[in-house]
């Protein structure tokens, strides 16, 4: 599925970047390597035209210009020291936050499998009403032949029975090609859902599963604590209290301890001799005196989105026990009405079988006929429909629960 593709490359840009915006509670080392040359004009200096002679009698006079260079071979750090643990915060914050987006995909994945299962099953169940909708036209195809038979005949059957045949079989014919429609976007809808081209080839069962997991009495309301939306928005809460403890720190002094350490020679040998050591130590102590009112006000943004995060997971709480009763209620009338329509489906096959023999003996007009053979593909195409649903609503009902009930 491309759209879980997706998600899942977006968890991970999240991991990176929060990798990226955490605070180093170690110091920060670098090394670095220079090398520099320098030429001087000494035309016009005090050393110009100035000549020595040494002992043994040469003269030397100083050149126009000189060249120097230096290397330099250095070893640095910079460390803030969380002494408020106020780095230490950020960085859990950012953890949490993390934590969040990773509950997020899990539910994420959660609805695209029950999505995907539930498409599967409604194409099923399309499946189901093509195969009753060709049954429903052999069997009008049937009456229509032993009507035109018999008023052909002018035996037991009117122009009106006639025509009467004729039409329910052209609707039986229209809801077949109907049928057929929907079974083709259900099939292409679930090539698309698991990454393939929408071709409507896709292979199904033509049985609605009848294996549905059991639903325990009486669970603990705590079962819905371990739903990723629900963990994802206790995550927010955590990562909205250690943001304002991180924000009401902003306030201390924070301290940094800068040092260096390398050599420096005019000649690139020398640069690895301890005679040319240089080194530099520091402090850095830093007051926030006055910030135009941006500290009190990070401040406030991070209590209200503390609040904000609170009365959202109270929000989510809710709607997931709402969400749960819901389907509660739905699976208990959903189980009702299958067995209903059960009881209801035989009843009208038995109608139905008698008022054909009725009919062949002449003690029924076709309108009757008609009536109980519609009744009962009525009733079979409702049955399939209720199946459909219920096993729809098993499945909402295991992502609000948060997985499998037996865990």
């Amino acid at each position: 599925n491309y759209d879980l593709e997706i998600a899942l490359l977006s968890l991970n840009a999240n991991k990176a970047l929060s990798i990226i915006n955490k605070n180093n509670l170690f110091p920060d080392i670098s090394s670095s390597f220079t090398s520099s040359a320098m030429q001087t004009n000494n035309k016009g200096t005090q050393f110009d035209d100035i000549e020595i002679t040494i002992p043994d009698g040469e003269t030397i006079k100083f050149a126009e210009t000189s060249i120097t260079e230096n290397y330099r071979l250095n070893l640095s750090s910079q460390w803030e020291v969380d002494i408020w643990n106020k780095m230490r915060l950020k960085n859990k914050a950012i953890d949490k936050n993390f934590q969040s987006n990773q509950n997020d995909f899990k539910y994420f994945r959660f609805s695209i499998i029950s999505q995907a299962v539930k498409i599967y099953f409604s194409t099923v169940q399309a499946s189901q009403q093509v195969s009753l909708s060709k049954a429903s036209v052999d069997a009008n195809q049937e009456i229509f032949k032993i009507v035109e038979d018999r008023y052909n005949k002018g035996i037991g059957a009117s122009l009106l029975d006639y025509k009467l045949a004729k039409s329910n079989l052209l609707i039986s014919k229209a809801s077949f090609e109907q049928n057929k429609m929907s079974f083709d976007q259900y099939k292409r809808r679930l090539e698309i859902l698991i990454g393939k081209y929408p071709s409507g080839t896709i292979e199904v069962e033509n049985v609605l599963t009848n294996s549905l997991p059991d639903i325990p009495k009486n669970m603990p309301s705590d079962v819905i604590m371990k739903r990723p939306d629900i963990v994802s928005s206790y995550n927010k809460i955590e990562t909205a209290l250690m943001e304002l403890g991180y924000s009401k720190r902003l306030r201390l002094p924070s301290f940094n301890l800068t040092n260096s350490i390398g050599t420096s020679s005019g000649d690139l040998i020398d640069i690895i001799n301890g005679d040319a050591l240089v080194w530099s130590l520091g402090v850095n102590v830093l007051f926030p005196i006055f910030q135009n009112g941006k500290i009190n006000a990070n401040i406030d943004l991070a209590k209200t989105m503390f609040e904000k995060a609170q009365i959202e997971y109270s929000n989510t709480l809710l709607s997931a026990f709402s969400e749960i009763e819901s389907k509660l209620s739905f699976d208990q009338m959903l189980t009702n009405q299958v067995v209903l329509l059960s009881e209801a489906l035989r009843e009208a096959e038995d109608t139905y079988d008698l008022s054909k023999e009725r009919y062949n003996k002449g003690l029924v007009d076709l309108i009757t006929v008609i009536d109980t053979q519609k009744r009962m593909f009525d009733t079979r195409s409702r049955m399939i429909l209720a199946k459909q649903l219920l096993i729809d609503n098993r499945i909402d009902l295991l992502i609000c629960l948060g997985g499998d009930f037996s865990e």
